[in-house]
């Protein structure tokens, strides 16, 4: 029987030959887009593990213990920004020859000496030294390898310091191992842990510090499965299941003939199974060949927001031992499927029996999967990020397989609709013809009507995060202000606790007007006796309403004239209070716009002002790059004032702010681009698969006198009434999958998607309906008297 199963396949004549090329082209399709999700998520998690070793001394990592005898690694990490991008810093000093190395580099670097990643090398090179370089004091001794590098793109170096110069520096501890695992929940400094889903510091004594680039956490791996699972592979496998149904029903009668004459049903399976797994070896093999063709140019996409390297897109023994078996087992059980009215009734088949309606029960799985998503939204979510992730991935799981089950129901519904409305005979040939077999019209949009809702969810959780996030929109003066908190402040960060030196400000704003394009510079230093209604600082109001006086530092009116973007001194005033720790990076300016407050009189004489520890500082630069980054490294090398967090403007703070989100919101991009093409894919195979098998009743209606725009109208009807009907109801689970997300898991209500979204929606389904009308100028080919005297 094997023997005779390969003879059908490559000796069936032109037909069997056309449709085994046209099915291993497909297969190999799918299979490529498989491999290159399942690499892409492999790569993924590598890039997200590759961040771990940035949290090293943060309270947000437990310390590792280490070897007997290892000696302490002096570690000051220090975020960075050039030019809008982010900078990951770390001042290292080993104490001995046994203190850890970070990754990447072969040992810790020599003061004076620095290792930098080969981005950040090339930016220093291309850029003036006063705007980047200057930062960085000694030479560079080596590049840090790929291996500690989530991204070809990442900026971040690794500076060699004495150990007694870290002993000095504020916000420095000793470890004695480098991090190497993500923390499970991100809280970051100046910020409240008071929800469900936040999670005490494991390492109180560790440092405040957010990294720049700070990955995803370790749930976000659960995420990019999730995401993976549910919008790419599901659409992939739906198209491969799809193009292995090429030509069914010709095969069904074949199949039947063989029954009828004798054959039994495990030797109709094993013919099924060798015609269906040849194509999908020959398949399968061409998508691991076009899968390592496109590896690189792939590589180079921006998945989550930064490309991959290229030897991370890699598949594991597991991963091409499945993809390798599976799919050609695949191929074979939706073959033996396809089968299933041939086992139960040879002559049923050969008689064009009418196969079972679907029922109504269809619709309960859909149901079932919005009803569970709305549990979790009246009765709340669980608590830990995994819990979480499962929990939605369930749902939306649900409702994607929902509505996969419940769409021959409603394309029979849609059909039933549209009989019983019309008179003109291609639309009544159009609804009998779905209405036959609804599973075979709704089959070829299926992946589409998936698609549409994928699209819908992503779409609707990315406007609704990106209004989520906070920007701050202030005038130009506010938007060209660099604000750099010196003091250290309070864990609740109203309250300075140790201020800097006062003696090296007033040479420091020197160095500063003297830079071309610095307009002014103000220094806020500490009285502690000092308070303002708390009216001026939002976070201290009382339950009576009422503001709390809060800690505040003075700053000269004179040079608060120069920085308008800080705002402005009363009337006659010398000194102005401002609240404490306000241009802290998660504090009062880096939410409001105050370049038009007027803030209170400070009561402290001009010849005292110059004598009192420093809290911070306020730059008004022209807002051109060459200015702020000359202004940032001069603040960023003034040894009398440590950095933990950088110099910043508004719009670096919105850089970082919403980085973690803009992967992510990639993510969802590439998930709707990958999806919608391969449910055209789909589409394809589908309206392919409709055309062949339809050959011989469309050829006979011509026979008997039909038009041939009669035929051509019932082909568009049997692609589009599925389509629309269907797609309105996905269309409809999405927005309503996405408003209960929105407002359980994002903690906000829904937002509409902008116009985009509706042309896209559109767009797609417009490019569907071209795909159904391109295939008009095929039915005069196959429809001819010669099809019907031939069959």
């Amino acid at each position: 029987m094997i023997s005779l199963g390969l003879r059908l396949v490559v000796n069936g004549g032109r037909e069997a030959v056309t449709r085994l090329v046209i099915l291993t082209v497909a297969v190999g399709l799918g299979v490529g887009l498989l491999l290159t999700a399942v690499a892409a998520t492999n790569a993924a998690v590598t890039w997200n593990n590759r961040h771990a070793w940035f949290w090293t001394g943060t309270s947000s990592v437990a310390p590792h213990d280490a070897a007997a005898g290892t000696a302490p690694l002096w570690w000051h990490p220090v975020g960075d920004f050039f030019d809008g991008r982010q900078i990951e810093r770390f001042d290292v000093a080993a104490a001995g020859a046994s203190s850890p190395v970070p990754p990447g580099l072969p040992r810790d670097p020599d003061p004076g000496t620095y290792y930098a990643s080969p981005a950040l090398v090339a930016l220093i090179r291309d850029t003036p030294a006063s705007e980047l370089a200057d930062r960085y004091p000694g030479r560079l001794a080596g590049t840090i390898g790929d291996a500690a590098l989530p991204s070809p793109d990442s900026l971040v170096i690794v500076v060699g310091r004495t150990p007694a110069q870290l002993a000095q520096t504020r916000d420095t501890v000793q470890v004695r191992s480098v991090n190497d695992v993500l923390p499970g929940s991100f809280v970051p400094p100046g910020t409240t842990c008071g929800g469900p889903h936040c999670r005490p510091a494991p390492n109180p004594e560790g440092l405040a510090y957010f990294p720049n680039d700070a990955g995803g956490g370790s749930s976000s791996v659960d995420l990019i499965l999730a995401v993976v699972a549910l919008a790419i592979l599901t659409p992939v496998l739906i198209f491969i299941g799809t193009a292995t149904r090429l030509s069914a029903a010709r095969r069904e009668e074949r199949f039947a003939a063989m029954r009828l004459a004798g054959a039994t049903r495990g030797q109709v399976s094993l013919i099924a199974a060798i015609e269906s797994t040849a194509a999908a070896v020959l398949g399968t093999a061409i998508g691991f060949g076009l899968f390592f063709l496109l590896r690189i140019p792939v590589a180079g996409i921006p998945f989550i927001g930064q490309p991959f390297f290229p030897a991370e897109l890699t598949l594991s023994l597991s991963d091409i031992l499945l993809v390798a078996i599976g799919v050609p087992l695949f191929a074979a059980l939706a073959a033996r499927m396809a089968l299933r009215r041939v086992y139960i009734s040879p002559l049923g088949v050969a008689r064009r029996a009418r196969p079972k309606p679907p029922g109504a029960w269809r619709v309960i799985p859909l149901l079932a999967g919005l009803a569970e998503l709305g549990f979790w939204t009246v009765h709340g979510h669980p608590a830990s990020g995994s819990g979480q992730i499962q929990a939605f991935a369930s749902s939306f799981f649900i409702i994607l397989v929902g509505l996969f089950i419940a769409g021959p129901w409603l394309t029979m519904a849609a059909a039933l609709a549209m009989a019983r409305w019309t008179s003109r005979p291609a639309t009544l040939l159009a609804a009998r013809r779905i209405g036959d077999d609804p599973r075979a019209a709704f089959r070829a949009v299926s992946g589409l009507v998936l698609a549409l809702f994928i699209t819908t969810a992503a779409v609707v959780a990315i406007t609704t995060q990106d209004a989520k996030e906070t920007t701050p929109s202030g005038t130009a003066a506010q938007s060209n202000l660099m604000t750099d908190q010196i003091a250290a402040l309070s864990p609740s960060g109203s309250r300075v606790t140790d201020p800097g030196p006062a003696a090296p400000a007033a040479a420091l704003a020197a160095r500063l007007d003297a830079i071309g394009g610095i307009h002014g510079v103000a220094v806020l230093r500490v009285d502690p006796a000092l308070t303002i209604p708390g009216t001026f600082h939002d976070l201290n109001v009382n339950q009576s309403g009422q503001g709390v006086p809060v800690p505040a530092d003075v700053v000269s009116c004179a040079q608060l004239a120069t920085v308008p973007g800080l705002g402005r001194c009363p009337a006659g005033a010398t000194a102005a209070a401002i609240p404490a720790g306000a241009l802290g990076p998660n504090d009062f300016l880096a939410n409001q716009d105050t370049s038009g407050f007027t803030w209170p009189a400070a009561n402290v004489p001009a010849a005292r002002l110059d004598a009192l520890g420093v809290d911070a500082l306020g730059v008004e630069t022209d807002g051109t790059t060459t200015a702020i980054e000359q202004a940032r490294t001069v603040l960023e090398t003034e040894p009398a004032y440590p950095v933990l967090n950088p110099p910043s403007t508004p719009e670096d703070y919105v850089v970082a702010d919403v980085a973690s989100n803009n992967g992510y919101q990639q993510l969802a991009n590439v998930v709707i681009l990958v999806s919608l093409p391969i449910a055209g894919c789909t589409l394809v195979a589908g309206i392919a698969a409709g055309l062949a098998d339809r050959k011989r009743p469309f050829s006979l209606l011509r026979l008997a006198g039909a038009r041939l725009a009669t035929l051509r109208g019932v082909v568009a009807l049997e692609g589009a009434v599925p389509l629309l009907s269907v797609a309105a109801v996905a269309i409809g689970a999405g927005f309503a999958g996405a408003a209960m997300f929105a407002q359980e898991a994002q903690q906000h209500p829904m937002v509409a998607p902008g116009a985009a979204y509706y042309l896209l929606t559109a767009g797609g389904i417009l490019v569907s309906l071209g795909i159904i009308a391109a295939t008009f100028p095929l039915l005069a080919r196959i429809t001819g008297p010669e099809v019907a005297r031939n069959e």
